[in-house]
């Protein structure tokens, strides 16, 4: 069956040229304003709405779009537009809309825009309705009710209505992100864009036009006007994921935009003013970054007005089983399979394990064991970790029991050193002291171990 598709536009010729380039492949209706839109949406399901932002007012397709979409029946929308309102259209993709198209264009290139828009729609269709059959939510949840937790959950809820600038802290796979989510929708600024960039994931050429766009012909091959993250983001939340990973020049416009709130384009003059909520993460001690000369201090105390700490799992053991349960619905559910428990067996040794990955880590271990598994319950056997990261952390534990803070530093330094391969940088870094410090712990441990056998002679 044919996908219905309604094409707005206010100019005859294009709604002709629409409708006859795109009846082979839809069932193609046209309308010449919102009001005519309207009543058709109201007498029809339409798949997609094809609509031009400027018709009789400026702002006709913006109020278009924002009726479809509060009917909430996953009708996708593409916006047209000219160059001069191309502003406009990155605004439509803020509120909604699933992409813009300017004109002039090709029947190749609105074909392919409309075909990803409904294949996307139809996606969406298919796992709502997936999990309204089975009860199982794919989305990305806080899961757990530990007291550290319900402590941290206490805060967020707290400091979210807050103009608070937020530093999050934790290492990989402890869920900031969601922590960053949270705020957000918990904040004045819910229904407006939450935009997320990964500092470490992008290279260094390149973040500065990320995060504060770029003119036509900033760079060779800037061909058009590009927003950054921050205007994308305007009247929102900007997650600056992995902060650390900055580099201090574009750390310094940073600052300045903190300071200012406003941006300058790669390649411009003017100054655009912007009203964003910055929230930032990191798995590194920014005050031993600051130390090494690695992060600017004055951007530091900037970012770090509220600070969240999400502990790592093992530090949160009570909320190791629902979140085990969690995922085993999941991805039951995502595998076709009958649901699933945990033997007592299993259940000990999941809470009992050092998760060094913390949830991702407990995720992946789950995921794995219902492929494998093709009986009702999960035996221990289908959970398997590292065997040195298992004893160390036995030993971690059995040492943290009954020992002294000098023996528990000594089997903290000795387990990062392995978990590095001896690369005592990286193992510095992740204890948070400097690598001298390290140095000369480590000369204190070999001059204490010569005395133990010359004693034992």
């Amino acid at each position: 069956m044919k996908k219905k598709i309604l094409v707005v536009d206010d100019q005859e010729m294009t709604r002709e040229f629409l409708s006859d380039a795109l009846s082979s492949s839809y069932n193609v209706d046209i309308a010449i304003d919102k009001a005519d839109s309207i009543q058709k949406i109201n007498n029809k399901k339409y798949d997609l709405v094809l609509t031009d932002i400027r018709m009789n007012t400026k702002n006709e397709g913006i109020e278009l779009l924002k009726t479809v979409l509060s009917r909430k029946d996953n009708t996708a929308v593409i916006v047209m537009t000219g160059y001069s309102s191309v502003e406009q259209a990155i605004e439509a993709m803020r509120i909604g809309a699933y992409d813009y198209i300017e004109k002039p264009f090709t029947i190749d290139e609105i074909q392919l825009r409309l075909k990803n828009a409904l294949n996307y729609s139809e996606l969406v269709n298919e796992n709502k309705n997936l999990r309204r059959r089975l009860g199982v939510s794919r989305e990305k949840q806080i899961i757990g009710s530990s007291p550290k937790l319900n402590e941290i959950l206490e805060t967020v809820d707290k400091i979210a209505p807050t103009r608070a600038t937020i530093l999050i802290t934790g290492k990989n796979g402890t869920g900031k992100e969601l922590i960053a989510r949270r705020i957000h929708a918990h904040s004045n600024r819910s229904n407006k864009p939450f935009v997320r960039i990964n500092c470490a994931a992008i290279p260094e050429g390149i973040l500065e036009s990320e995060l504060f766009g770029h003119e036509k012909g900033s760079f060779t091959s800037a061909d058009k006007w590009h927003p950054g993250k921050f205007e994308q983001a305007n009247e929102g939340t900007l997650l600056l994921d992995e902060i650390a990973e900055i580099p201090l020049h574009i750390q310094a416009k940073l600052l300045r935009v903190l300071q200012e709130r406003e941006i300058n384009r790669v390649g411009g003059n003017d100054s655009i003013p912007v009203d964003v909520r910055i929230i930032s993460t990191t798995n590194k001690n920014l005050l031993h970054e600051i130390k090494e000369g690695k992060f600017r201090e004055d951007l530091y105390y900037r970012l770090n007005v509220v600070n969240v700490k999400i502990p790592p799992l093992r530090e949160r053991r009570e909320d190791i089983l629902k979140l085990a349960n969690h995922f085993i619905d999941i991805y039951c559910l995502e595998n076709g399979k009958k649901g699933k428990k945990l033997s007592a067996a299993a259940i000990r040794k999941l809470q009992s394990g050092f998760w060094r990955g913390n949830i991702r880590e407990l995720e992946n271990s789950v995921e794995r064991a219902v492929i494998l598994c093709d009986d009702d319950v999960l035996g221990e056997e289908y959970f398997s970790f590292d065997e040195n990261i298992t004893n160390t952390s036995s030993k971690i534990d059995k040492i943290l029991n009954s020992c002294t803070i000098a023996d528990a530093e000594k089997i903290m330094i000795f387990e990062r050193l392995g978990k590095y391969n001896d690369n005592r940088t990286k193992a510095a870094n992740d204890l948070g002291i400097s690598v001298r410090t390290l140095r000369n712990k480590l000369k204190l441990y070999n001059e204490q171990s010569r005395e133990q056998k010359l004693t034992a002679c």
